[in-house]
C-alpha cells in the first residue's frame, strides 16, 4: 500500500512538471532548468563569440567604416564552437522547456547565432516566429529589431524599412531603442543615405556606454558627415573617439581626420595642420604609420587643389609603406582619380587604376566599381590613341618625301622617349607596390638579404674582383693564361672538339666599333621608318580604312562617356563630332537616338525629329514613338490585316512592295502585339533583295529592340550564320 502511495505521488509530481503544464511548480522547475542548464551557457558563448569577432576584426580606416562589423561566415569559423554551443543550448530550451519564461530570449540567441553564420533564411524565420508567438513585449520588440538587421544584411532594404516603420510605432525599452537606432543607421548607411544615417547614429550614441564599440560608431558618423561636406559636425565625433578607449590605430586616424576637418572648417591654418602632420612623422610611435600620414597630407593638398604637392605626398606614402597593400590601394586610387579628373592624363590614370586593383582586396566594397572604371578607362585610352595616331598618319600622308622622312625620324625619337618615360612610370608604380630593396637591406634591422641576391654586395665584390684579376669573360678555366690544355677535357665531353674556330677574330679599334654601332642604329632606324611608312594611308583605300578607324573610335568613346563614365556633356560633344566629321556614319541611327536621350527636353529635341524623319522604320525611332501610340482592339485588327497583306506580297515575290508595306506597318502600328513580326518580315525582305548592310543593321536592331520576343531565337540564328560568312 505504501508503494502505491509513493507511485501516485511521483506520478502527480511528474505530471505537474510537464513543459505543457502552466502550474507554478512546473514553471518554476522549467525556469530553473532552462536558466541554469542552458541559458547561462548560451549567453556566455554568444558574448564570447561577439567579443572575439570584434577583437579580431580588420579595419580599413581609409574607407567608410560601417556601423556594425560586417558579418563574414568565413571569419565566423573562428567562433564556430561558441555558435554551435549557443544553437544546441537554446534548441534544448525550445524542445524541453517550452513553458519557461526564458523561451523568448533563447530564440533570440538562436536567431543571432544563425545570423552570424550568414544563415539569413533561418534567422528571419526565427525572428518572425518570436514576434508572432512570444507574450513578452520586450522580447517581441528585440526580435523585430534583429529581423530588421537580418533583412538589411540580406540587402532586402525595402522589407527592412517596413519593419522599421512598425518599430517606430512601438514603445521600446532603452536597450531595444538603442539597438533600433543602430540598425536603422546601418540600414541607411548601406543604402548610401549618409545624412540620415549620421543623424540616426547620433541618437544611438546618446544611449551607448563608453567603450571601443562606441568609439567605432563615433568614427563612422564622423566619416559620414565628412562625406556629405559637413566637417563642423564631424569634428566632435572624431574628438569623442579618444574618450572611448579606442585602439591606437583608430585614435591615430581620428586625430588625423580632426586635423583635416579643422582645416576644412577654417579653425586652423593649412600650414599649421601640415606642421602637425610633420610632427607626427618624427614621432617614433608612428614609425609604422608614415604611409597613412603622407596619404592624409596628400588628401589635404587635394582639397586645396594643389595637385603637384598632393602627388608628391602620395608618392611619399607609397615609398614609406611597409607592405600595407590596402593603404597602397587607396593611395593608388587617389592618384588615379587625380590624374583622371583633374589633370586629364588618362594613360597615367589607367596605370594607377590597374595598380589599385592589384593591391585592393577583392572583398572590398569598392572593388567592383574600381574594376569597371579600370576596364572602361583602358578601352577609353585605346580608342583615344586610335584618334591621335590616325590623325597623325593622315597628316603625314599629305607631306612631300623630304619633309616626310624628317617627320618620321622625329616621330620615332618622340615615340622612343615616350615609351621610355611610360616604362619608367610603370616601373615606378610597380616598385612602389613592393618594399624597396635598398630600404629593406640598409634600414630594416630585421631583414637580412642573402648575399648572392643583394645588389650592393654583388657590386662591391665585382669591383674587388676586377681590381685583382681584371676584366675576365665568364667561362671555364678563366684563371688560365692558355686555356686550351685545361679545357680540352670539357670539349671532348661535350663533343665539340674540332668545331671551334681555328683563329680568333681580330680586335676592332674604337673607331671601327663606333662606326659599326652607327651602321646598326641607321639600319634599325630605316627599319622603323619603313614599318611606320607602311601604316601611312598613301592610297585611297588606306585613307578610307584610317577614317573608318576614327569613326569607330569616336562612336566607342561617346558610349564610354555616356554609359560608363556618366559624363553627358562629353558624350554629347563626342557624338556631335562623329556626325560632323562622318555625316554618313553607319552609327547615325543609334547616335541620333543617344543624343535624343542626352537632351534636356527629349520631346522637342532636334535629334529626335531628325531620327523619326530620316529613319522612321528603325527600332530607335519606334522606341521614341511607342509612348505616344494608343493601342486599341481596332488598331490591333488593322495591324493584323496590314501584316497579312505584306506577307502575301512576300510570298508572291513582290519584295519591293512588301518592304514598303512592312515599314509603313512598323511605323503606324508601333506598340501592337505583332510589331516584332513586322520587324522580322522586314529582315527576310532585306535578305531576298540582297541589301546586306540593311539586313545586318535590321538584325542588330531586332536583337536589341525585342529581347522578349518569341522570334529572338530565330534572329540570333540568322546573326550567327551571317557572322560565319
Amino acid at each position: 500500500m505504501q508503494k502505491l502511495y509513493i507511485l501516485i505521488a511521483f506520478s502527480l509530481l511528474t505530471a505537474s512538471c510537464s513543459q505543457f503544464s502552466n502550474s507554478p511548480t512546473s514553471k518554476a522547475w522549467h525556469n530553473a532548468n532552462a536558466r541554469f542548464n542552458s541559458l547561462i551557457i548560451a549567453r556566455d558563448n554568444m558574448k564570447q563569440a561577439e567579443k572575439d569577432l570584434f577583437d579580431k576584426r580588420v579595419e580599413n580606416y581609409s574607407a567608410l567604416m560601417t556601423i556594425f562589423v560586417p558579418i563574414d561566415s568565413t571569419k565566423s569559423q573562428a567562433v564556430a564552437t561558441n555558435l554551435k554551443e549557443v544553437i544546441e543550448k537554446t534548441s534544448l530550451i525550445a524542445e524541453r522547456h517550452s513553458n519557461s519564461k526564458y523561451l523568448g530570449e533563447a530564440y533570440i540567441l538562436l536567431g543571432k547565432a544563425r545570423l552570424l553564420k550568414e544563415d539569413y533564411l533561418n534567422a528571419i524565420e526565427i525572428f518572425k516566429y518570436i514576434n508572432s508567438t512570444e507574450s513578452k513585449e520586450d522580447d517581441k520588440h528585440a526580435a523585430l529589431v534583429w529581423l530588421m538587421r537580418a533583412y538589411t544584411e540580406e540587402k532586402d532594404y525595402d522589407t527592412a524599412l517596413k519593419v522599421s516603420d512598425v518599430l517606430r510605432t512601438l514603445d521600446l525599452n532603452k536597450e531595444n531603442t538603442r539597438d533600433f537606432y543602430l540598425v536603422k543607421a546601418y540600414l541607411h548607411q548601406r543604402r548610401e543615405e549618409f545624412a540620415i544615417s549620421a543623424a540616426i547614429g547620433e541618437e544611438a550614441l546618446k544611449l551607448m556606454s563608453k567603450g571601443e564599440q562606441t568609439a567605432r560608431v563615433h568614427f563612422a558618423v564622423g566619416q559620414m558627415y565628412d562625406m556629405i561636406g559637413q566637417p563642423d559636425k564631424a569634428l566632435p565625433h572624431f574628438a569623442a573617439v579618444a574618450k572611448n578607449r579606442p585602439n591606437y590605430d583608430m585614435e591615430f586616424y581620428a586625430r588625423m581626420n580632426t586635423l583635416l576637418d579643422a582645416a576644412a572648417s577654417q579653425r586652423g591654418s593649412t600650414a599649421g595642420v601640415q606642421e602637425n602632420f610633420k610632427k607626427m612623422l618624427v614621432d617614433r610611435k608612428n614609425s609604422d604609420l608614415k604611409d597613412k600620414i603622407y596619404f592624409t597630407m596628400g588628401s589635404l593638398e587635394m582639397k586645396k587643389q594643389n595637385y603637384p604637392k598632393a602627388i608628391e605626398y602620395f608618392n611619399s606614402s607609397l615609398r614609406s609603406s611597409k607592405g600595407n597593400s590596402t593603404q597602397n590601394a587607396y593611395t593608388y586610387l587617389e592618384l588615379a582619380e587625380l590624374y583622371y579628373n583633374h589633370l586629364n592624363k588618362y594613360d597615367v590614370a589607367s596605370m594607377y587604376y590597374d595598380s589599385t586593383l592589384t593591391a585592393l582586396p577583392k572583398t572590398s566594397t569598392d572593388y567592383e566599381r574600381i574594376a569597371k572604371r579600370a576596364i572602361s578607362l583602358g578601352d577609353f585610352v585605346k580608342y583615344q590613341k586610335v584618334l591621335i595616331v590616325e590623325d597623325s598618319l593622315q597628316r603625314l600622308a599629305g607631306m612631300n618625301p623630304a619633309a616626310l622622312d624628317k617627320a618620321l625620324e622625329r616621330i620615332i625619337k618622340q615615340k622612343e622617349d615616350e615609351d621610355k618615360k611610360m616604362q619608367e612610370m610603370a616601373q615606378k608604380i610597380v616598385s612602389q607596390n613592393s618594399l624597396p630593396v635598398d630600404r629593406l637591406s640598409d634600414k630594416d634591422p630585421e631583414f637580412k638579404r642573402w648575399a648572392l641576391y643583394d645588389p650592393l654586395v654583388i657590386s662591391r665584390n665585382k669591383s674587388d674582383f676586377q681590381q685583382v684579376w681584371g676584366s675576365r669573360p665568364l667561362d671555364d678555366n678563366w684563371r688560365r693564361k692558355d686555356k686550351e690544355a685545361g679545357s680540352i677535357s670539357f670539349k671532348v665531353e661535350r663533343g665539340v672538339v674540332g668545331q671551334e674556330p681555328t683563329k680568333q677574330a681580330p680586335k676592332q679599334s674604337p673607331e671601327d666599333l663606333k662606326k659599326l654601332q652607327e651602321e646598326k642604329a641607321s639600319l634599325a632606324l630605316e627599319g622603323k621608318k619603313k614599318e611606320l611608312y607602311e601604316k601611312i594611308p598613301t592610297t585611297p583605300e588606306k585613307l578610307v580604312g584610317s577614317k573608318r578607324k576614327q569613326e569607330e573610335a569616336l562612336y566607342q568613346l561617346g558610349k564610354i562617356y555616356k554609359f560608363q563614365f556618366n559624363e553627358p556633356q562629353n558624350a554629347t560633344e563626342t557624338f556631335l563630332t562623329l556626325l560632323n566629321k562622318f555625316p554618313n556614319t553607319v552609327h547615325e541611327v543609334e547616335v541620333l537616338y543617344l543624343l535624343t536621350l542626352l537632351s534636356e527636353n527629349q520631346a522637342t529635341s532636334p535629334y529626335r525629329k531628325t531620327l523619326i524623319e530620316k529613319f522612321p522604320a528603325s527600332t530607335y525611332a519606334r522606341q521614341l514613338l511607342r509612348g505616344n501610340v494608343q493601342i486599341t482592339s481596332d488598331t490591333e485588327s488593322k495591324a493584323h490585316l496590314v501584316y497579312s497583306q505584306a506577307f502575301n506580297l512576300y510570298t508572291n515575290e513582290s519584295y519591293e512592295s512588301a518592304i514598303k508595306l512592312a515599314e509603313d506597318g512598323l511605323i503606324t502600328y508601333t506598340g501592337t502585339s505583332i510589331e516584332d513580326k513586322f520587324a522580322m518580315l522586314r529582315i527576310f525582305l532585306f535578305a531576298k533583295t540582297e541589301q546586306k548592310d540593311a539586313y545586318k543593321q535590321a538584325l542588330n536592331e531586332f536583337i536589341q529592340g525585342y529581347p522578349s520576343s518569341a522570334l529572338l531565337g530565330r534572329a540570333k540564328e540568322l546573326m550567327a550564320v551571317l557572322e560565319k560568312k
